[in-house]
């Protein structure tokens, strides 16, 4: 399988073998848990490891998003307070709007005007230009205009800008400006601003939990009962609380849950919005799902998440797919709080119950799934109206089996 090579540093055989050994010495079992301790690179207790880990690898992705996105917008203040000058003055621009155009007004391959098109959201209309060019005594630039869009990778990139940049403002980092002189040198070298997101590109795979532990731990202590985490990270019975800090990690609030059952270490952490391990998790979603965007070429970006999927399922051989070790995809509290009854169907008539368990239980047979990404928890109140008529309006509990649906849910 080819690849694309906007990153000659971040090709997947390399990366895959790195944390494919890293995953595979940590297994974790349901009854036998791994001491991550012993293979992580860096001590997730310690602030200054994770104030290096957002200056090395989320301040280069923050500062080419950033000069994309200022770029793009520098670009078309100019363009629209006097087109035609800027377009006489300025080699770099005809070249943004014309470079790869050919005689019959289409887009030659690897045309740079398909790129600013697509990348920056400027152009003419190639076809119209030629015409115009073709008719004697026509004031071609007095009839075309320039044109403008907000397109997808300008719009996800605006998004990578306010992630990254609430990952270095939470690690104390002051967040860099641009000044005028680096957009002249995009319009007197045009082709420059592909550089930028080659950058992106590659940063993306970089910090993805595929291939970073950071972004590994982090996306672990997503939807992930706080005991089994510190039994795979000793250090957090210490410092928990500091990490929890640094990170933005909180206490799932389940609604009707006996707070004498549903308490201390018995409890799932989520996220808070916008924190560290939040705008990490939600980069990281950029990375598993939006990286071919980025691609500057026509070839096959790497697969981050089925690669990380793949990895998961050959290194935890011993648990069981969830299909065959959970009977219900659906729990309910019982009235005490106490308890989840496990429900199957999808329809009035054929909603019922097959099994009832302990909350405590269902979170210790769930721990090991969810630490490891091969299920997620979706924790809301029952709404579907054959719930409803069956067990009325209640807390509940949703698996979702694999870990791409684990990922891309909240809890």
């Amino acid at each position: 399988m080819a690849y694309c090579n906007n990153c000659p540093a971040s090709h997947p055989q390399q990366n895959v073998k790195h944390i494919g050994s890293f995953i595979t010495h940590s297994v974790i079992r349901v009854f036998a848990m791994a001491n991550y301790d012993e293979v992580f690179d860096f001590d997730y207790t310690d602030e200054n490891a994770w104030k290096e880990f957002a200056v090395s690898d989320i301040l280069p992705l923050y500062t080419a998003a950033l000069n994309i996105t200022e770029f793009s917008r520098y670009l078309k203040e100019k363009l629209k307070n006097s087109f035609s000058d800027a377009f006489l003055e300025n080699e770099g621009i005809q070249k943004m709007l014309l470079g790869g155009v050919t005689v019959d007004g289409e887009y030659a391959e690897n045309s740079l005007a398909r790129f600013y098109r697509d990348h920056i959201g400027v152009h003419i209309d190639p076809d119209l230009w030629v015409s115009l060019c073709k008719e004697p005594g026509t004031e071609t630039l007095q009839n075309i205009e320039v044109q403008f869009s907000l397109p997808p990778i300008l719009a996800k990139l605006n998004t990578i800008l306010d992630l990254t940049g609430v990952l270095l403002r939470s690690v104390g980092h002051i967040l860099p400006e641009i000044d005028e002189d680096a957009f002249i040198g995009f319009i007197q070298v045009p082709e420059r601003i592909a550089d930028e997101f080659a950058v992106v590109y590659s940063q993306l795979i970089k910090i993805s939990a595929t291939y970073n532990y950071h972004t590994f731990f982090a996306m672990s202590t997503r939807s992930t009962p706080k005991f089994f985490l510190l039994e795979a990270y000793p250090q957090l019975k210490v410092h928990f609380e500091a990490v929890a800090e640094l990170l933005g990690l909180g206490v799932v609030d389940i609604p009707e849950a006996d707070k004498t059952v549903y308490q201390g270490d018995m409890v799932l952490i989520k996220h808070d919005p916008k924190g560290f391990a939040d705008s990490l998790y939600q980069l990281n979603q950029i990375a598993w799902e939006d990286l071919s965007l980025f691609a500057l070429s026509n070839c096959q970006s790497p697969p981050l998440r089925d690669e990380f999927i793949e990895i998961i399922q050959m290194s935890n051989t011993d648990l069981k797919p969830p299909n065959e070790a959970f009977e219900a995809r659906k729990y309910y509290l019982t009235d005490n709080g106490r308890n989840v009854l496990g429900y199957v169907g999808t329809s009035k008539g054929k909603f019922h119950r097959v099994c009832e368990m302990s909350l405590q239980h269902f979170l210790r047979i769930t721990a090991p799934y969810l630490f490891v990404g091969r299920m997620g928890l979706e924790n809301r109140i029952a709404y579907r109206g054959y719930e409803i008529d069956t067990v009325g309006y209640r807390s509940a509990l949703y698996i979702f089996s694999g870990p791409s649906n684990r990922y891309r849910g909240d809890i």
